[in-house]
């Protein structure tokens, strides 16, 4: 339950649905007094004075209402310009400092530099007369957050065609930050010439520091010298894997998502294969050999390839032959349903079936997988697999219905054995029921407030108890969202448990959102499920939301002028980290988000108005 302390409690204060209709009363009241209007005696504002306020924490009356007092913490923001403002560009603010009276100040926006440039690939013999070729490709620019955990700055340009120039609008480095990470993909399909595979451009990554525009100067792809990986695919007869996709997964920073940072060759009838890794790379890479089937038409059902741990700074020679007990392919004929609202068994649409099984040896493993969703009414998915006895007893199932669903997810579930079969229809496959989760929103006066969206995601201390795989599932899992009632009672649907998982109980962090323009602040609260294994539905505690804490600032350009239809995110910055030290499978990096506590865009003066909780 969250509550405001007392001392915060003033029965002068208007709630916050009341201040709209106590603005209009005012407004009116003269006309009504003359004769003219006759409306009813309205609540009245907030305040006509500064003495209405509470002066012992520094707060002020302006526009009938009380500004300032606002809550304790370390605060950051980000600002944004209308989508018209193409003469200005995103901030972040690291520190943003709130005094007890509540204006924040002139906040400026910045004017943009621009990082330009044109992608062709280097020439990689340079005894060799060669103009450098313009290629296709998706420029990111990315810049970590100036305050712990903020978005951090990104912009992407997809598909620069071969000889255009790309023109990015960033903020100006200035002394002290960060450069800015700008990675470039050029596009997996084009052939740069008559260039053969194995000398196709890999990825690049740069660190730039951008202090003015930049000229359009050609930005070089490849050079002699990279790393190459050569190999071949054979089945167990010897007999080349043609047509598989061939690239290689890595990182530059070592604690970045993998992604595809080689080029990429298909395999000829021989199964060769040569791919060229990019520089500067974290070791080591995965090389992923995927089959591929003629334009338009299908992949053949085959396994995808993995080769791990190999040496991202030097060449090396990768083999691989495939398994003769992998078998041929076996139709699964799944369907999935459940228990609805009215007790009736239906069919479950729109659910996410994954089936996947591994055969390892070594370094290199053997993956077929096949996924679908549901697309009918009746809950029925058709997904092709292999039946060989290297691999068809070693299924797992995984479901994620989707958002809104009743039902529950299925992770990691042992399938029975494929072997040998062509066709396999089991019988339908019943999900448990989600937890039905309900609770009530109130003001700050104890009074229910509708049209409130209540989120339900699980929270970081949850998810960082469970290992990586899991938790990447439970981490896509589709949030459940629902709006309060006229009676502010919510109602959601969410999963108790990961099956599979030891000691997966569920803890749920609620966003609540009131509506914009109610004047009640935005709010998180952490709900943990009860610990009983046939649990049904569970009740939140009434969820009362804090005496609100109005402030304001001004969003200028970098000319003093004001800017309207800006917008002003403000930030909490969490400085307690213990957090990362307390659970099991943490990231590296740790990294706790700052929590959002108000947004609004500007007025035609400039002026923007948050609504912030307080404790």
């Amino acid at each position: 339950m969250i509550a405001a302390p007392s001392h915060h409690r003033r029965t002068r204060r208007a709630t916050p649905a009341r201040r709209a209709a106590a603005w209009l009363a005012a407004l009116v009241s003269g006309a009504a007094g003359a004769g003219c209007l006759s409306v009813p005696e309205g609540p009245k504002p907030e305040c006509q004075s500064t003495d209405d306020c509470d002066r012992g924490h520094g707060e002020v009356c302006e526009e009938n209402v009380c500004w300032g007092n606002p809550p304790a913490g370390t605060f950051a923001a980000v600002l944004s310009p209308p989508s018209s403002r193409h003469d200005l560009v995103s901030r972040e603010i690291p520190q943003v400092i709130i005094p007890d009276f509540g204006w924040m100040g002139d906040l400026a926006l910045e004017a943009p530099v621009q990082l330009s440039g044109k992608v062709v690939a280097a020439c990689l013999t340079p005894q060799l007369p060669c103009d450098p070729t313009p290629i296709t490709a998706t420029v990111t620019v990315a810049r970590r957050s100036q305050f712990q955990g903020g978005p951090g700055f990104k912009a992407v340009v997809f598909n620069v065609a071969a000889g255009d120039t790309f023109s990015i609008p960033v903020p100006r480095t200035r002394v002290n930050d960060d450069l800015y990470t700008v990675t470039i993909l050029p596009d997996s399909t084009q052939k740069v010439g008559v260039r053969s595979a194995a000398e196709q451009v890999p990825p690049r990554r740069m660190q730039v520091a951008v202090t003015d525009n930049t000229s359009a100067a050609p930005i070089q792809l490849g050079s002699p010298g990279l790393p190459v990986i050569r190999g071949a695919l054979t089945d167990s007869l010897g007999r080349g894997l043609a047509g598989y996709r061939v690239s290689a997964l890595g990182r530059w920073d070592p604690a970045a998502p993998a992604i595809e940072v080689s080029t990429v060759a298909y395999t000829d009838a021989q199964g060769a294969y040569a791919v060229t890794l990019s520089d500067e790379l974290a070791s080591p890479v995965e090389l992923v050999a995927r089959p591929t089937g003629p334009a338009g038409m299908a992949a053949p059902i085959a396994p995808v390839i993995h080769v791990s741990n190999i040496d991202a700074t030097q060449s090396s020679q990768h083999d691989v032959t495939q398994p003769s007990n992998l078998g041929t392919p076996v139709q699964l004929d799944l369907v999935i349903e459940g228990v609805n609202s009215g007790g009736a068994i239906t069919g479950v649409s729109g659910a996410t079936v994954t089936v996947t099984g591994t055969q390892t040896s070594g370094l290199t493993s053997f993956t077929m997988s096949d996924d679908q969703v549901v697309a009918d009414a009746s809950g029925r998915v058709t997904l092709h697999l292999l039946n060989g006895d290297g691999i068809a007893g070693d299924y797992r199932l995984s479901i994620t219905p989707p958002a809104g669903s009743s039902q529950g997810v299925v992770f990691d579930q042992k399938l029975p054995s494929l072997v040998g079969l062509v066709r396999y229809a089991p019988p339908p496959m019943r999900l448990a029921t989600r937890v039905t989760l309900s609770g009530r929103v109130l003001d700050s006066d104890q009074k229910p407030l509708a049209n409130v969206a209540v989120t339900a995601r699980p929270s970081l201390r949850f998810l960082w108890t469970l290992e990586p795989e899991p938790q990447a599932f439970v981490a896509a899992i589709p949030a459940a969202t629902a709006r309060t009632f006229n009676d502010g009672v919510f109602v959601l649907s969410v999963d108790l448990a990961v099956p599979n998982v030891a000691q997966s109980w569920s803890d749920y962090d609620l966003l609540i959102e009131p509506p914009t323009g109610s004047g009640a602040p935005t709010v998180r609260s952490e709900f943990p499920l009860p610990r009983a294994s046939a649990l049904d539905a569970a009740t939140v505690p009434d969820i009362t939301l804090p005496d609100a804490a109005h402030v304001h600032g001004r969003i200028t350009g970098p000319d003093g002028k004001s800017v309207e239809n800006a917008e002003l995110k403000l930030y909490r910055v969490s400085t307690q980290l213990a957090l990362c030290s307390e659970v099991a499978h943490a990231p590296a990096s740790c990294p706790i988000p700052a929590q959002l506590l108000s947004r609004n865009t500007s007025d035609s003066e400039g002026t923007v108005r948050l609504v912030l909780p307080r404790p």
